[in-house]
């Protein structure tokens, strides 16, 4: 399911935030989430195998009624705003929702926000190909190691066989978890970009120097229609958490079905 919250900016005429703002995104997520299942969801989630942690959400980035600005280290948004989460735990939307309109003002950084639109639709798959749009950068990585044995983070790009190789593996653990009595559906899952995938560096805050490589844009997804709503609903790729890997069926194919 889809949920698309549209936010107006109660403290200031615009929205400004520090360039490195993905923790501030996902804080007001969790803060959105009612106490005891946020402490839930960010400590243990949904286990595959009883070592891999799924949360099994994702969401966009930060969308302005026109585009952005940048200033040195800021960049500023003019409402109303919109975010969009993903997830097919339908008490995550739920509650993400109904807290939303119901907390008055919403925190974000030292901006305050309130919710003026809750929308949440369920988008579905009826086909084994569909073309979609990023609405934050599709994340694929391995850790690997180095000559010195110290371990060092390889982000892999579209071009590469392991980028679709991983982003199937990934939708296969999350539909385990989804669908435990289900079988594992025959078929792989392959990408293909339409337009020319943008890369995107982000950093998780100011205090990570580490670098997130994603990538942006319009491309076909071909797999299983099972596996195909996971990534609609789950999000694409690693760290969906954290607002990596949010995607959305292009508009001629929502009308389609």
């Amino acid at each position: 399911m889809k949920l698309t919250l549209l936010f107006n900016v109660t403290s200031s005429d615009s929205l400004v935030l520090g360039r490195k703002n993905q923790y501030l995104l996902q804080a007001m997520v969790y803060n959105l989430l009612d106490p005891e299942y946020a402490d839930f969801l960010h400590n243990e989630g949904f286990v595959y195998e009883g070592k891999r942690h799924f949360k099994l959400f994702s969401f966009s980035k930060l969308y302005s009624s026109v585009p952005i600005k940048l200033k040195d280290d800021l960049v500023f948004f003019q409402p109303p705003i919109r975010l969009v989460i993903t997830s097919p735990v339908n008490s995550i939307l739920k509650q993400l929702a109904t807290n939303a309109l119901s907390l008055g003002e919403i925190k974000l950084g030292n901006n305050l926000l309130t919710c003026k639109e809750v929308k949440i639709e369920s988008p579905c798959v009826d086909s084994e190909e569909i073309e979609c749009h990023t609405l934050s950068p599709i994340v694929c990585y391995s850790t690997l190691k180095k000559y010195d044995r110290s371990n060092f983070t390889y982000y892999y790009s579209p071009k590469e066989r392991e980028f679709s190789e991983q982003i199937y593996a990934n939708l296969i653990k999350k539909f385990q978890i989804i669908a435990p009595q289900e079988d594992i559906p025959d078929g792989t899952i392959k990408i293909e970009f339409t337009s020319r995938a943008k890369e995107e560096v982000k950093f998780f805050s100011p205090e990570d120097n580490r670098p997130i490589k994603g990538w942006s844009g319009k491309f076909r997804l071909y797999g299983p229609k099972v596996l195909l709503q996971v990534a609609l609903d789950a999000g694409l790729g690693a760290k969906n958490s954290a607002g990596f890997g949010c995607i959305e069926l292009l508009p001629n194919e929502r009308g389609r079905r």
